[in-house]
């Protein structure tokens, strides 16, 4: 599942504070970029974790006891552009000052709302693999339907999908209620998706210790081999530990060099895989070649640097990423990534993409910039509906 960040657009005041060895505390405001007054009723969260805020009537907001040093501030609203400030070991700061810009009304004119005929058939049709085929996506649901717009494109056979502020969506399963900023959503009828956004994570209240208890145990059951406990096991050297095993492919597309002589050999696999490629989806055909040997060690590709990241760099190489699942899928066609699955405590796979640039990895099993890197199989499959903070169990 690719995701990626917001541009980043804000103005930053201040130095180190408010910070020890285990937790750090944010502050900042939110004003117009135009009026420069303030703007209430943003939210504010750090991606990927239960840290989550909302500014006041005076447009402030504070986020305390943060732990881990490399994440992404992200400042949300329905009408306003998002804005992001990446936090790093050397760039904690007192305040934040997020300037946001109003986004002219008039964008989603030609787009069409849940409300609507066709509206409500792609809405089913996005939510159905948005949330995942888990069994969990049952009992999830996307609360504010209508900040979704839709605009089909017949030519090219691709539904677009954007939001007018985040999704809210609760996830009663897992016990989260799911802050989702939908960047962009682009899905044809076989499913194929690429989305980017970035999530926060909000944990739901009850007075019934039952249902207290079944999200215990479901997040329990559902974090081992989840995409951030796998991010944590690599930078943690534990993959062996923790159930996972990764192999590292070569691709090599149709008319690209070596294609020919490397499909010739009836060891490798081909197959086809789904790619955006400006406004459309295609299929590809592909042939993998699996790295053997020494040229399959992890440590060709991952090394730390001096701020203590996990620096993965594996130019024009897929990570496949193995590990048993409770529940999990056996896989019947790994031609393309996007697989069904049908019985529990089989092995399950997931691919994972790179661009040409590195991914770093953070001990909290924060990963980014995640427009870098793409993840399908189970772990797209699974949908939202499986996603965890990363400052689970911290």
């Amino acid at each position: 599942m690719k995701r990626i960040a917001a541009i980043v657009v804000c103005i930053i005041l201040g130095c180190i504070i408010s910070r020890n060895a285990l937790a750090y505390t944010l502050k900042g405001i939110v004003i117009n970029a135009v009026t420069h007054q303030p703007v209430s009723g943003v939210y504010i969260y750090v991606n990927q974790s239960t840290y989550l805020t909302i500014t006041n009537s005076a447009g402030q907001f504070a986020l305390d006891n943060i732990t881990g040093i490399e994440a992404d501030l992200i400042a949300t609203k329905a009408g306003f552009e998002t804005l992001t400030y990446h936090i790093t070991t050397q760039k904690i700061p007192t305040q934040i000052r997020f300037e946001m810009t109003q986004l002219d009304t008039a964008r989603f004119n030609v787009w069409i709302g849940s409300g609507t005929a066709n509206g409500k058939e792609w809405f089913q049709l996005f939510q159905n693999f948005f949330m995942g085929h888990a069994d969990y996506a049952a009992q999830c649901e996307i609360l504010n339907s209508d900040a979704l717009k839709f605009k089909w494109n017949d030519s090219t056979q691709i539904l677009d999908v954007l939001a007018d502020g985040p999704l809210m969506v609760s996830n009663e399963a897992l016990g989260y209620m799911l802050l989702m900023n939908l960047e962009s959503f682009k899905m044809n009828k076989n499913g194929d998706m690429v989305y980017d956004g970035t999530i926060a994570f909000k944990p739901l209240h009850s007075q019934s210790l039952d249902i207290k208890n079944k999200w215990i145990e479901n997040r329990k059951q559902n974090y081992p081999t989840s995409q951030i406990a796998f991010w944590k096991s690599l930078y943690n050297d534990s993959l062996h530990q923790n159930g996972f095993t990764v192999q590292f492919i070569q691709r090599i597309f149709e008319n690209e060099s070596g294609y020919a002589s490397a499909v010739a050999n009836k060891k490798n696999t081909t197959g086809m895989q789904s790619l955006k490629e400006g406004n459309t989806i295609v299929k590809k055909k592909f042939v993998d070649v699996a790295a053997t040997g020494a040229q399959n060690l992890l440590s060709n590709f991952l090394k730390k640097n001096q701020d203590n990241l996990a620096v993965l760099l594996a130019s024009q190489h897929i990570m496949e990423v193995k590990y048993k699942k409770t529940d999990a899928w056996e896989p019947i066609d790994r031609s393309n990534g996007f697989n069904p699955f049908t019985s529990s405590l089989a092995e399950s796979y997931s691919y994972i993409i790179f661009s040409d640039n590195p991914v770093y990895i953070a001990n909290t099993g924060y990963s980014f910039p995640s427009s870098d890197y793409w993840v399908i199989g189970d772990w797209n499959w699974m949908g939202l509906s499986t996603a965890m903070p990363y400052d689970y169990g911290l």
